[in-house]
């Protein structure tokens, strides 16, 4: 599976640890610069995805500005499906970016509700029901959280690897 997939950073600390459970998935960069607030501008990527799935990888899709012009950037180098993964997407411009036919599935969390009218057909919104209790769990009775965290990713993974 890991020569058919790149993960793609745009936040280097979770991707890292996001790939290393992907088989040891090769990383990708895109090389982004901020110049301001919401305001980025993708300059170029950083290995060949020529013919690979890329998994793009953010904590948050603001407005989903970036992930949508790194998405572009992957397509137009040859990559062969694009997915996005983040904790939530936020604002009507992030649906509406998401929404463009770049993705072929977007995985976000139900940390912050999504209205119906902006559910689309490649949304998957995953429950935060059970880490959270798991988390509470593991708290309260002294077992460390940060196990729970790399399941749940990785169990998405799993289950998304065996689509591709």
């Amino acid at each position: 599976m890991h020569n058919a997939i790149d993960v793609v950073m745009l936040v280097v600390t979770e991707t890292r640890a996001f790939a290393k459970n992907v088989s040891d998935a090769p990383l990708a960069i895109v090389n982004k610069r901020r110049h301001g607030h919401n305001v980025a501008e993708v300059m170029n990527l950083i290995v060949d995805v020529k013919g690979k799935v890329a998994v793009m990888v953010d904590d948050m899709i603001d407005t989903a500005g970036t992930i949508a012009k790194g998405a572009d950037l992957l397509h137009r180098e040859g990559g062969r499906e694009v997915y996005a993964c983040s904790t939530h997407a936020v604002s009507p411009p992030a649906i509406e970016r998401l929404s463009s036919g770049l993705f072929q599935e977007v995985i976000i969390t139900n940390t912050i509700p999504v209205s119906e009218k902006n559910y689309l057909p490649q949304l998957t919104v995953l429950s935060v029901a059970n880490l959270l209790v798991e988390s509470i769990w593991r708290v309260h009775d002294d077992y460390p959280v940060s196990i729970v965290l790399h399941l749940y990713a990785f169990s998405r993974v799993v289950k998304m690897g065996t689509t591709l």
